[in-house]
This record gives structure tokens, C-alpha cells and sequence, in this order.
């Protein structure tokens, strides 16, 4: 994943964007502008709604950035060689030079991702949501943090999932390794994992789509089909 626009270095790691990036930046900001927002808190303009929206995707996006900054930052820390990475429509990508020597390597690395994000969803937005409450700040922007609150334990939930590509899957791998003493086993189990969850989204988008009526669950399939391609590349990459 080729980056289209630097942001230099942070904390030492080279930091990149992808154009498609822009694609959820206007994903979430439609959706909170003109779906959840004034859902909640129909008297505030439109004006107000579409800049607090467009400010809680650019901080969404930071979160993103925070969870694959740890795991590039404890690969480091664990003698993993890591070349940068790039934000897109669908996460992060690091570029690594070499993998986790250990099991217990393995598991630091991805578990930090996950636990970034329930940290800041816990830890921090809930907090600042709590506290904007009591001070009663503005219902909207209370619940754009809280929103951004829930967002990141969704996306630390689905990450932990157990099929790779997602930290779910890295970590799966982690216990089989150390289970078998095998990595390549290991990472078959894990992309075996990655597969059966991507047919299982699949299959439920499609349905949600025929029985539902609802488009949006054509994004499962979408998600599906990159946890297919890079699940992929991982078995080629280890079998080559």
C-alpha cells in the first residue's frame, strides 16, 4: 500500500496516507451530519452538525493511527525492523522488514493494537464524555465524543476477532505456534480462521441485503474480501 500523502515521522515511525483514506473521512462525516446528529440533537443547524461531524472523522482517523502506531512501535521495541506505515479506506498497513521471533513476540505485537483503542475508548473518550456531561457542555458534542468512545471499542472488538488478517488472527497464530512449535502451521490455522470468517460476512451481508433491504450490509463483503486478499498474501509470503 503505496502512501499518497506523508506526514513525516511520529515517534520515530515513517507516517503515510493513502488516498482512500478521503473515502471514510466522508463516510463518517455523511453519516453523523445527516444521519446521527440530528437524530439525537435535531436543533442544531446544519452548520454545526457537518463541522462536528467532519471534526469527529478526523479524530476517528487519529485513533485509527494510534492503534497501528502501537503495533509498530511494540514490533520495534521487539527487535521487528519497521519501515513505516500507511493509513487507507480500511485500517493501516505496516511495512515490516522481518516478523516477531517468538510466540510471545507474536502476541505483544498484536495484542497492543486492540488494547490502544479500548484504552482510549475507556480510558480517555468515555472520560472527556463524562466529564463535558457534568460540566453540561453541549448534548451534540457530548455525544460525538461518545461516539467516538463506542466506535473504538467496535473496532477494538473486531480486531480481536480470531482470523487473520486481524489482530484476532496474529494472535490465534501466537497460541498455535507456541501450541505446535510450527509458524507456518500456525499461520495456516490462523488464515484457515481469516476464511471462514470472511464466507460467514459474506454470506451475512448478502442477506442483510436480500431479506433486510439494507445496502449497508454490502460492507461486510467489502471487509470480507480484504481479509480474504491479505489473509492471501500471508500464506504465499510463508510458504514462499
Amino acid at each position: 500500500m503505496n502512501e499518497t500523502l506523508s506526514l513525516g515521522r511520529i515517534a520515530g515511525v515513517r507516517v503515510g496516507l493513502h488516498w482512500s483514506v478521503l473515502v471514510i473521512i466522508v463516510l463518517v462525516t455523511v453519516a453523523l451530519a445527516r444521519g446521527e446528529f440530528p437524530a439525537t440533537h435535531p436543533g442544531h443547524s446544519a452548520v454545526q452538525c457537518w463541522a462536528l461531524a467532519l471534526l469527529a472523522a478526523v479524530v476517528f482517523l487519529a485513533s485509527l493511527l494510534a492503534h497501528e502506531l502501537a503495533h509498530a512501535l511494540v514490533a520495534r521495541r521487539n527487535g521487528v525492523q519497521v519501515d513505516g506505515l500507511t493509513l487507507w479506506m480500511l485500517g493501516g498497513a505496516a511495512r515490516l522488514h522481518s516478523e516477531a521471533a517468538t510466540p510471545a513476540e507474536e502476541l505483544r505485537i498484536a495484542a497492543v493494537g486492540p488494547l490502544t483503542s479500548l484504552l482510549l475508548a475507556g480510558g480517555v473518550l468515555a472520560g472527556v464524555a463524562a466529564g463535558l456531561g457534568a460540566l453540561h457542555a453541549s448534548g451534540l458534542v457530548v455525544e460525538a465524543v461518545a461516539w467516538l468512545s463506542a466506535i473504538n471499542i467496535l473496532l477494538a472488538v473486531f480486531n480481536a476477532l480470531p482470523a487473520a488478517p486481524l489482530d484476532g488472527g496474529r494472535l490465534l497464530r501466537a497460541y498455535l505456534w507456541h501450541r505446535t512449535g510450527d509458524r507456518l502451521r500456525a499461520t495456516r490455522g490462523a488464515s484457515a480462521a481469516g476464511r471462514a470468517l470472511g464466507w460467514f460476512m459474506v454470506v451475512t451481508g448478502f442477506a442483510a441485503v436480500l431479506f433486510g433491504h439494507s445496502l449497508s450490509g454490502l460492507c461486510f463483503p467489502v471487509l470480507a474480501a480484504d481479509g480474504s486478499v491479505v489473509g492471501l498474501l500471508t500464506v504465499q509470503l510463508h510458504d514462499g
